[in-house]
């Protein structure tokens, strides 16, 4: 493992995908991530596309970890469970609320025997207060954040987000605070409990949204692609798909009127500057949709992406993955997997020193490494096969 963790033990009490999205991260920067898993694993392992077997979910959020499978219901487990948790620099969970403590592990009782311990805990409400026991998941994040309310166009039904953006918002907010707390560490020498919360996560990055409730106290109303607060910046037909133009500035929208052919709209009281492009935001995707849908989308792309406009096109996941610039950022990796055969996923969004910081190990098997880690404990022996026999049985 290389990068700027190097050298921090991570251990992962993770389920699903904001703990273990938190500690793909972590291991990403190099850090030794030991996932902890029941005997029947984390539950993405159940969920699909499954390739021979393996599941293509568990892949796209695990590398880089090593998997241990230890029984929480057996005492000699527990037992290790703690001794590794009292030699971590840090631990991370999503687990449901009380998870932790009923198995020794919650932070009162791991930081008078590892003070400097930081100890990450992702919750879907919070860990007190009124919906402190709730189960939650990222549909139901959504729906209560307002997210869901303020997505698509006037009139539609509630929509979601295509991804689980909560999740992967909360283990990037919980790997952000990590970090954060390593480095106070490294002056004061003192752990930290640290807490990320699934539902304030989706709260806090509506900004435009917020905005106008905070301004107003009403609902906003829904733009479906367009912006609520700069226009035009919104998703137009062309003659053979679509093409997302994103005007923020006054000089842009100068420059994109006089490309266009549209002079007249640059001297228009209606248009003259971001405020008044937003109120009459439809009348302006009016003039702008009549010429977009004189010529294809490559057209467009070309002519006013060469005068440095931002404008995009609508891709298709196959279309991503191929693309030029994606492939040159290394967001495909290609790994052997000694069940799955060649597998792909995504890359890492980090890079370190212009490198791109993808943990190279791959994504574990389930338990594939208790022996090493429980060993590295100096467990050997009947104390070892003990252990294991207690827990999955394929490993013994």
């Amino acid at each position: 493992m290389t990068g700027p963790l190097v050298g921090i033990r991570v251990i992962e009490f993770g389920n699903l995908v904001a703990a273990p999205y938190c500690g793909m991260l972590l291991a990403d920067l190099g850090a030794d991530v030991v996932k902890v898993e029941p005997p029947g694993g984390d539950l993405s392992r159940q969920i699909g596309p499954f390739i021979n077997g393996e599941s293509g979910f568990f892949l796209t959020v695990n590398r880089g970890k090593r998997s241990i499978v230890l029984d929480s219901k057996n005492s000699e487990a527990r037992r290790l469970l703690w001794e590794l948790a009292r030699q971590a620099d840090v631990l991370i969970h999503n687990l449901r609320q009380g998870a932790m403590e009923r198995m020794g592990l919650g932070h009162q009782d791991l930081a008078g025997v590892n003070p400097g311990l930081i100890y990450a805990a992702i919750s879907a409400f919070g860990t007190s207060g009124p919906d402190a026991d709730r189960a939650g998941i990222d549909l139901i994040f959504q729906g209560e954040s307002g997210m869901m309310s303020v997505a698509g166009e006037e009139g539609d039904p509630p929509q979601k987000t295509a991804t689980t953006i909560g999740d992967y918002l909360a283990g990037t907010n919980a790997a952000l605070l990590v970090s954060a707390a390593l480095a106070e560490r490294g002056v004061t020498g003192s752990g930290k409990l640290l807490e990320v919360t699934l539902r304030d996560g989706l709260v806090a990055v509506q900004g435009a949204w917020n905005a106008q409730y905070f301004v107003d106290g009403m609902q906003p109303r829904r733009t479906g692609t367009a912006s609520p607060v700069t226009a035009p910046n919104q998703t137009f037909a062309t003659a053979d798909g679509h093409l997302n133009v994103a005007i923020v500035s006054n000089r842009h929208f100068v420059i994109a009127c006089r490309l266009l052919g549209l002079d007249q709209l640059v001297g228009d009281d209606r248009f003259a500057d971001n405020k008044a492009r937003v109120e009459h935001r439809a009348v302006l995707a009016a003039e702008l949709q009549e010429i977009f849908s004189k010529h294809p989308t490559d057209h467009w792309l070309r002519f006013l992406g060469e005068a440095g406009l931002p404008v995009g096109r609508i891709m298709t996941l196959p279309e991503v993955f191929s693309d030029p610039q994606v492939l040159h950022n290394s967001m495909v990796l290609e790994v052997e997997h000694p069940v799955a055969g060649i597998v792909r996923y995504p890359g890492s969004p980090l890079r370190w020193q212009g490198e791109p910081l993808a943990a190279s190990r791959r994504p574990p098997l389930l338990g594939e490494h208790t022996t090493d880690v429980v060993s590295e404990l100096g467990v050997t022996g009947d104390r070892l096969r003990a252990v294991l026999d207690d827990g999955d049985a394929s490993l013994g």
